[in-house]
């Protein structure tokens, strides 16, 4: 017999006993009235959130980090990296949306109640979903906390017959004292569970509720506040039924009214429909009531008979206590949607026999297209001011939207090999076609012919990193460094036309969505000529998918100085793809030792330090301080290229350059190659310009690397060979990306 309690499978099932009764105890699962009432006494602020009380904290449990984004610094919350499932249901960026989110969160705690529905538009693919999806998975792992605790209460009654009638014990030694909250199943005669899963706190009259929990809070030392879902709460009609007839049998005596009570943790699931609901567009039905006295399945207790007793159900009393979503609001019937307008202003639902009072934060995604067609209809007026409307843009920084395919590239490339920088061009192109050119007119100043000049993929490191064009001058530079939020913002309140309807414009309005670029890498995948999944097969199914004009609504945009022009586009992501596998395979070649151009700018630098303080340099080989070395610093500076400018001048821009770059970073090293950037560029560039010849017979001779005409390489210049593929290897290159790599270098040699 395998359930003997030595065998095997008895002593698994001891240990999961154990371990379950365990988590049974320690989680406080079940409690009894008066043993809930402790713990509320314990920590008042703890056991009385209401629903907006309960997300606000949700987000301030996992913390945040400040991160640089084109709008400046802004909060992070780390509930949207979703450490608590793996990252399954992370939300990269979209930061403004979190801070707007949380901002109106906040608004409800200090209110006392939701008096609005949040309304998350934008265009498809950009995380709506997702972010509610994150929320809703951040509260389901809260609410398994000690933190995150949430309790409701079923009705419990016995027939024993060493009870009275009602079941009421008069001595029980079990947890709970004269309580039915720990019968045994034997012992229970029918348990009824709360439709919406009322909290405890509201089976105690309004009229002694705020006394009992100000003295709560007293005792705790707290400070006293409470949001009107406790404050004036009401249990929903069925349990104010339930309550009214105890309370009526017992002659008032509420102590043994409670003796009815099993206090029970409630845990949120979205899969289980708990506190946590998606409303799709073609549900119509968000509650509903039955009578119960009517149904033959339950034997209520005799005390109940005489009670009219109806059960709430449907989206709404599911989501009760916790968050609903509206998926696609705009897609429902209107008329099926005008409740609303009452709900979320007031907090309550009117069903045909019952009006139950809902704890829950409305929220509802839409479509910025459809968003626009609504606005046309006379009734949104009405809804504009029962919604608070917080839009969800494409995103604007390419290497936060590379994480998105990073995480599916894999699966997307199945057999193939992938190239290094693929996902990189995908993202950067993306970020290009949602861009919107500077309008100078929105500017004033010095300003204001720099933003004429600032190209899409100047914009789009712009926006990524704070990047500045390498060919501006210091003096541009700086000023444009201090309009970058002015430029990200500028766009916000536009509106345009476009395809015979008004429309919103701002930036990250259109564009390609993840969506469409995730189908241009399976098509690249898929392209039997490209021997891997690279950007050049990426650049392919991009020019593809051009050619046809009626696919998508961001390939009809009207072209703007090289903006919204997808040809010119995916030419400037061509041209960073060159840059950044050129520089690869030149450094892959070894033929410049590494760290060459630091050393070189070090000592130039030292000298413009010298020469720009009137002091003298250390000559490590003469042993002797000498004025700062003119040869030096001019023949740095015509290989950088410095135009016009005065050399003084141009040194005294660098000096300035390292100030202002330590008053932004305190404390920290001086990064001279994030610095100058630019010069490190321009140095590195004349280096391979005065061995071009060399670089292409070198390259030459890689790509005849495991063919035939291997061979025909001197046995010096394989060793190098091999070794630069090693190289070319430890930064992601396979042997059949490199070769596509090299053969692309070598067709485009010399062009910018």
């Amino acid at each position: 017999m395998t359930d003997r309690p030595d065998s095997p499978a008895g002593k698994l099932l001891e240990q999961l006993k154990q371990r379950s009764c365990e988590r049974f105890t320690l989680q406080r699962t079940i409690l009894s009235f008066p043993e809930y009432l402790d713990l509320v006494v314990e920590d008042p602020t703890l056991h009385t959130r209401s629903a907006p009380l309960y997300l606000r904290d949700l987000f301030d449990h996992f913390g945040t980090v400040e991160v640089d984004t084109p709008r400046g610094r802004q909060r992070r919350f780390k509930l949207f990296d979703a450490e608590f499932n793996g990252g399954q249901t992370r939300v990269l960026g979209q930061e403004t949306l979190q801070n707007e989110v949380y901002k109106e969160l906040q608004t409800f705690c200090e209110r006392g109640r939701v008096d609005k529905l949040i309304m998350l538009h934008g265009p498809n693919g950009t995380a709506k979903s997702t972010f509610v999806e994150c929320l809703t998975a951040g509260m389901e792992h809260y609410s398994q906390l000690p933190e995150g605790v949430l309790y409701t209460f079923n009705w419990v009654f016995s027939d024993r017959p060493e009870g009275s009638s009602f079941g009421f014990l008069e001595k029980d030694p079990r947890p709970g004292g004269a309580s039915m909250a720990y019968l045994e199943p034997e012992e229970l005669s029918f348990k009824l569970g709360s439709d919406l899963k009322d909290h405890p706190l509201l089976l105690v009259p309004t009229d002694d509720r705020e006394h009992l929990l100000r003295e709560a809070f007293a005792t705790a030392r707290q400070g006293f506040r409470l949001p009107e879902a406790i404050a004036q709460g009401d249990l929903s009609p069925k349990n104010k039924a339930i309550f009214s007839a105890l309370a009526n049998a017992y002659k008032g005596d509420l102590q043994r009214v409670y003796t009815h009570v099993q206090v029970e943790r409630l845990y949120v699931s979205r899969r289980y429909r708990r506190c946590a609901v998606v409303i799709q567009p073609q549900r119509n039905v968000d509650a509903a009531s039955r009578p119960l006295n009517l149904e033959k399945s339950y034997r209520l207790p005799p005390v109940l008979n005489q009670s009219s007793l109806s059960e709430l159900s449907g989206d709404l009393v599911d989501a009760n206590r916790g968050l609903v979503e509206y998926s696609d609001f705009f897609k429902r019937p209107l008329e099926l949607s005008k409740y609303l307008l009452t709900t979320s202003e007031k907090g309550t639902i009117s069903l045909p026999d019952a009006t139950a009072q809902l704890d829950c934060v409305l929220l509802a995604t839409s479509n910025e297209k459809n968003m626009t067609l609504f606005k046309r209809n006379p009734d949104f007026p009405s809804f504009k001011g029962r919604f608070e409307l917080i839009r969800a843009p494409y995103l604007l920084r390419w290497s936060v939207e590379e994480q998105i395919y990073a995480r599916e590239i894999p699966a997307i490339a199945n057999h193939k090999p992938v190239a290094p920088h693929t996902t990189r061009i995908a993202a950067l192109w993306a970020v290009l076609t949602r861009l919107r050119r500077p309008q100078p007119d929105h500017y004033e100043g010095d300003v204001k012919p720099l933003v004429a000049r600032l190209n899409p993929l100047e914009k789009a490191h712009l926006y990524n990193d704070g990047s500045l064009p390498e060919s501006w001058s210091d003096t541009e530079r700086r000023e444009l460094r201090r309009h970058i939020e002015q430029l990200a913002c500028e766009w916000d309140v536009v509106e345009e036309e476009f395809e015979g309807l008004p429309d919103t414009a701002y930036e990250g309005r259109r564009g390609a969505s993840p969506r469409e670029v995730k189908s241009l890498l399976q098509d690249a995948v898929l392209d039997d000529d490209s021997p891997c999944l690279s950007p050049l097969a990426v650049l392919k199914a991009i020019r593809a998918l051009a050619a046809d004009r009626r696919l998508y609504e961001f390939l009809r945009l009207d072209p703007d100085a090289g903006y919204c022009d997808v040809e010119r586009l995916t030419d400037y992501a061509e041209s960073e793809y060159r840059r950044l596998v050129r520089n690869e395979v030149h450094e892959s070649l070894s033929l410049v030792a590494e760290g060459a151009y630091e050393q070189l700018f070090e000592d130039y630098f030292q000298h413009v330090r010298a020469f720009d303080a009137g002091e003298k340099v250390f000559n490590a080989h003469t042993q002797r301080h000498e004025p700062a070395s003119t040869q030096l610093m001019e023949r740095v500076e015509s290989r950088v290229g410095i135009g016009d400018t005065k050399p003084k001048d141009y040194r005294k821009g660098l000096i300035l350059r390292i100030a202002a770059w330590v008053i932004d970073h305190p404390g920290q090293p001086v990064a001279y190659r994030e610095i100058f950037s630019d010069i490190f560029t321009a140095l590195r560039a004349h280096y391979h310009k005065e061995r071009e010849v060399a670089i292409t017979q070198f390259q030459t001779q890689l790509l005849r690397y495991g063919t035939e005409d291997w061979v025909t390489v001197d046995k010096a210049d394989q060793q190098r060979v091999t070794e630069a593929f090693e190289r070319l290897r430890e930064i992601g290159y396979d042997e059949v990306c490199a070769k596509e790599a090299l053969s692309y270098v070598l067709r485009h040699q010399g062009e910018e």
